[in-house]
Order: structure tokens, then C-alpha cells, then sequence
């Protein structure tokens, strides 16, 4: 994505500005806010002080301003409401629907979201309708589609539309293709009934923005309004915030289209420009990172040119480790990256026996281990001996299902490995629990060998989710690291990232998402190779056979250059008087 710098700014001159100066970038925002009428659109790179900016914002507004921001989560508005000035407001988009439904529906504020909402009504229309398809397995379909369905803004209507939205999101059909379409056919019978519902009281989380979006509950009227991570929003979110615009605001939107990484969610990797169409908004750069180090910056300039680092920034360090050496390298405080769930619980299971406290971002993780322990134990609150071998058992039995169940399908690779992950994760969390009780840390010695099913679940909750490592080891999936930083950033198999995709929109998301793995760190940054050499061994495959995608080469051309940085970095140590020599001699002084 591109989209042209309208605001002419200097880059900053050498020297940090002091915590309270702000950068020409940032004075150019304020200028817009303060001297002119006009919708903005701040591109606010990795680390860029983009809070710090719009708590600028808000102290520049003239007084008696209504102004509300929009912050992609209760926590970050959260932050922002302690940081504001008082009189603005602070929220997500959420809250906001959910204010405008109680207006229309009163009986919303007396209750919680309800999940399985569409679930339910899609299980009644289906015995009403088409009682041959009524199951609950058409029913998680119909659900399903209707929640892309409002987030996309696509007309229930149209058939086409519908059945391409399936299939971008994966959705397999539950039923005959032949039959599909009458299947497809009652989503717009099946958001009637939504709307129906909510008049009573009962919304989902995407009610709550679908519903005040494209019907006419009042909402609050803002002069100004700012919205944050605006590279996320969804057609859905954009659609409500446009309609504060209409009713008189001035908006302010921050976002950065290298950081769109949530499309699989519903994000639509075009917001941005969809906000400059329809708010002809003046385009503001904050192009300086105030949190990565200069070689740091270099690495991540390969998908954002325009990224520069900081007046008198620090140059960092980038270099190589092993993956198996991770238990004994880790230090409190580190964050380590994944692509993917499946390395991150044997690696806190590893670190928790090294005596290292770690955590595990997200407790999907967590829920996916222990419904499958559910589904293999059946329910049983003390689990057997052979638990182990049982869910070894249990894999092997589940990947032959899939295998003929989606033998055709393009979703059976991903869908094994999920599998297998899984399955994989329940064993190793049963032998660490079987080596705690051994140990006396759960229970006694003198109950039975075998652990209960509560046991098992406060291990993983210990292990995985505790929510009491404050100076311990944080693991993350890249997407869950972002908004995050960290001293020391550890990222697993390198080697195997910056894999082609199938078409030119998933090579701008897979690009997005090394971005932000590399725009974590404030001060050291680590690849983690699988095995000695294996970063080596990929640069010398495709030094003889060229790969065959942009993406492969962008990151080919990341490793090359941290391989450099981590030669340079090893010399130095070794040879610290000749590489400060060189150094001066190279830079003239």
C-alpha cells in the first residue's frame, strides 16, 4: 500500500529532542489539529510516540471541544483515559455501539454478550426451514458466516458475494456442495432474526458495532473524534465511525498499513485508504521510531522504507542463537516471538523446569489444551496412568478422521498440524504435571500416582496463563506481540519465515507480520535458528535456485544483513581496537 505524504516536514536534526519537545512530525499534527478544519491521517510507525502525539492532540484542542478517542481495546483506551485531560473521553468502538443499542434497546444494558447467539437462532431457523440440514454443525457454519458477513458488510442477498466470503475466510461446507446454496440461502433470514433478538436485549460482541453501523441508533455527537489502530478497522467499525463523521465530527484517524496484520479476523487491509477516499484527509507522517535502535531500523527499512530511526538512537545489537539453548540464554524481562502457537508451550514447559518464570500471551492456548484433555478423558476427574499414551492414541485416531473427512479439502494441512499441535501440547503438559506431583509440588507422594483432572488444569493455568510474571519470560505469537516492546526480542526459526503465499494480498499480510516481529526490541535482537547453520543453509539454497516471490527476497535480504551485523558485532569482541580504527577511519575522524 502507498499513499503519498501530503504534510512537508524536515527530518529531525541530530541530537534526541527533550521527553516534552516535539519532533517536526509531531509539531506538523499539531499544527493540523490547531490551524486547520480538515479530516487527518497519521502514518505512525513502529515506536513512533504515537500516545504521547495524541495526548497532544487532545491538550491542543480549544476548549469546550467534545472530543472522544477510540482505541482498539479496553486496555489501550484504558491508558489513554489516565493520560488524557479531563473532560475528553477515551473508548472502544464496542462501548461506543453498545451506548447507541441501549438507546434504542434498554434492555441491552441488563446483559452480558451473548456468543452462541447466532448459533441458536440459525439451529432454530434450520429445524423451522430446512429441518433435513438441522445440526449442529450447519448451525457453527451459518453462525460463522454471519459474523464475516457483518463485519464485511455483505449483503445477505447476494449469493455470490456470500459463497466468495466463505471461501476467503475458509469456511469448509458442512453440507454437499450442491446443496450449499440453500443453506447459504437463509443468512438473510438469519440476520432478521438478529435484529429481531437485539430489540429484546440479546447481542453478540459484533451487534454491538453491526447494528448502530448500519441502522439508525443515536449515537453520541462528538466535535472531534480520533481513532486509533485505524489500519484494523473493518468495513463494519469504519461504517459506524463514518457515521460520527456525517453527524459533525472532525475525526482524526492513526494507523500504520505496515502493521495490518488482522485480515484473517475481519480486518480490512485496506482501511486506510478507504478513510483517505472518503474523508479526503490530509496524510500526516510520524516516520521517526523513538523505541528501535538504529540497526534494528535498518532490518525493518525492508518493509518500510520511509522508517527512520532517532536523533542520537543507540545502535543495537542483532545476533544468532540456537532455539535448544533457549532455556538456559533466557533472562526476566525477554520476549520471545513465534510465527505460530505450536513451539511456545514446550518451550515454557522448558523454562519453567530451567526454574525461569515465563508466560504464554493468550489463553487460547490454555482452553485448546484442556477441551481436548475433555474430549480424550471424557469428562473423567481423575485421569489414568496411561494418560500419555492415551492421547498419543487419541492423535493418531483423530488425523486418520480428518484425512477422510477433508481428503480434498486445502484446509486438511493446516487442520492436521493444528492437530498434531494440540495433541502434542496435552502430553508435554501431562508430564510436567506427572513430574510436579513427583515432586511434591501439586500434591502429595502418597496419593495415587495418576493426577485429577483440576490438577492438570491449575498446571497449565501456572505454567501457561499466569498473570503474576511481571519480570519473567513473555512468549508471544508475532500478532499477539503487537503494541508490545521489550529490552531483548528472541524470535524462533527465522529461517523458516517469509514463505511466498498464495497471491499478492497474502504476501502484503506475511510481510506486515515480519514488521512487526521486528519492531519489538528496544536494545538487543536474536534469531533463533533451529539448528546451526540453518539461516546459512537458506541464503546459499536460494543464492543457486532465486525464490520465486518478493516476499522470500525481502527477507533473504533481512538475513543477510543481520547475518553482516552479527559478523561485525563477533569481530568487535574480538577485536575491539581494530574495529574502533576502522570505524573512524570510514566515518573521517
Amino acid at each position: 500500500m502507498h499513499i503519498a505524504v501530503e504534510a512537508k516536514v524536515k527530518r529531525p536534526a541530530a541530537g534526541s529532542p527533550a521527553p516534552d519537545s516535539p519532533s517536526p512530525y509531531q509539531r506538523a499534527v499539531f499544527e493540523h489539529v490547531e490551524k486547520t478544519r480538515h479530516h487527518g491521517l497519521v502514518m505512525a510507525t513502529a515506536g513512533s510516540g504515537k500516545t504521547t502525539t495524541l495526548v497532544g492532540v487532545a491538550r491542543r484542542l480549544p476548549p469546550g471541544t467534545k472530543a472522544c478517542f477510540l482505541a482498539f481495546n479496553r486496555s489501550t483506551a484504558a491508558e489513554l483515559r489516565a493520560r488524557l485531560p479531563p473532560g475528553v473521553e477515551a473508548t472502544t468502538i464496542h462501548a461506543l455501539g453498545r451506548a447507541a443499542l441501549v438507546r434504542s434497546h434498554p434492555a441491552v444494558a441488563s446483559g452480558s454478550p451473548a456468543p452462541a447467539k447466532y448459533r441458536r437462532l440459525a439451529l432454530a431457523l434450520l429445524e423451522a426451514r430446512a429441518p433435513e440440514f438441522a445440526s449442529g454443525t450447519v448451525a457453527d457454519f451459518l453462525a460463522r458466516l454471519a459474523d464475516f458477513a457483518r463485519i464485511e458488510l455483505v449483503e445477505p442477498t447476494d449469493a455470490a458475494a456470500v459463497m466468495a466470503l466463505a471461501t476467503r475466510y475458509g469456511l469448509e461446507s458442512p453440507v454437499p456442495h450442491g446443496t450449499l446454496p440453500g443453506v447459504v440461502a437463509l443468512l438473510a433470514p438469519l440476520l432478521t432474526d438478529g435484529r429481531r433478538a437485539a430489540a429484546s436485549g440479546e447481542v453478540d460482541f459484533t451487534d454491538m458495532v453491526y447494528l448502530p453501523a448500519t441502522d439508525p441508533h443515536p449515537l453520541d455527537r462528538y466535535d472531534f473524534a480520533c481513532v486509533d489502530e485505524a489500519q484494523d478497522l473493518s468495513r463494519m467499525s469504519l461504517e459506524l465511525v463514518m457515521r460520527l463523521v456525517d453527524e459533525g465530527a472532525r475525526a482524526l484517524f492513526v494507523g500504520d498499513p505496515r502493521q495490518a496484520i488482522y485480515a484473517f479476523a475481519g480486518a480490512d487491509r485496506r482501511s486506510l485508504e478507504r478513510v483517505g477516499v472518503r474523508t479526503d484527509a490530509a496524510v500526516l507522517p510520524l516516520s521517526v521510531s523513538y523505541r528501535c535502535p538504529v540497526r534494528h531500523v535498518m532490518l525493518a527499512r525492508r518493509f518500510a522504507p520511509e522508517m527512520e530511526p532517532a536523533p542520537g538512537a543507540g545502535l543495537g545489537t542483532v545476533r544468532f542463537g540456537l532455539e535448544a539453548n533457549l532455556a538456559r540464554g533466557a533472562r526476566p524481562g525477554d520476549l520471545v516471538l513465534s510465527r505460530v502457537n505450536a513451539p511456545l508451550l514446550r518451550i515454557a514447559l522448558a523454562l519453567a523446569e530451567a526454574g525461569v518464570p515465563a508466560r504464554v500471551l493468550g489463553e487460547e492456548i490454555v482452553d485448546t489444551v484442556l477441551e481436548l484433555a475433555r474430549t480424550v478423558f471424557g469428562g473423567a476427574e481423575r485421569l489414568p496412568a496411561a494418560a500419555v499414551s492415551l492421547v498419543g492414541r487419541h492423535a493418531s485416531e483423530e488425523a486418520a478422521h480428518l484425512e477422510r473427512q477433508l481428503l480434498t479439502s486445502q484446509a486438511l494441512p493446516a487442520r492436521l498440524t493444528g492437530s498434531a499441535d494440540s495433541h502434542h501440547a496435552l502430553a508435554l503438559l501431562l508430564r510436567a504435571g506427572q513430574e510436579r506431583r513427583a515432586h511434591g509440588r501439586l500434591t502429595s507422594l502418597l496419593r495415587p500416582p495418576s493426577l485429577t483432572f483440576a490438577e492438570l488444569e491449575a498446571a497449565a493455568h501456572d505454567l501457561l496463563a499466569r498473570e503474576d510474571v511481571r519480570d519473567g519470560v513473555l512468549l508471544s505469537t508475532i500478532h499477539k506481540a503487537k503494541g508490545r516492546e521489550a529490552q531483548r526480542v528472541l524470535l524462533l526459526r527465522p529461517e523458516g519465515l517469509g514463505i511466498a503465499g498464495k497471491d499478492a494480498a497474502d504476501e502484503e499480510a506475511e510481510a506486515n507480520v515480519l514488521f512487526v516481529a521486528l519492531t519489538r526490541a528496544k536494545r538487543e535482537y536474536i534469531f533463533l535458528e533451529a539448528h546451526r547453520g540453518a539461516v546459512a543453509a537458506r541464503l546459499r539454497h536460494h543464492a543457486t535456485t532465486p525464490p520465486p516471490s518478493m516476499l522470500e527476497r525481502r527477507w533473504n535480504g533481512v538475513l543477510k544483513l543481520a547475518s553482516a551485523m552479527a559478523r561485525s558485532r563477533e569481530l568487535s569482541a574480538r577485536r575491539p581496537s581494530a574495529w574502533v580504527a576502522a570505524r573512524r577511519r570510514s566515518s573521517g575522524s
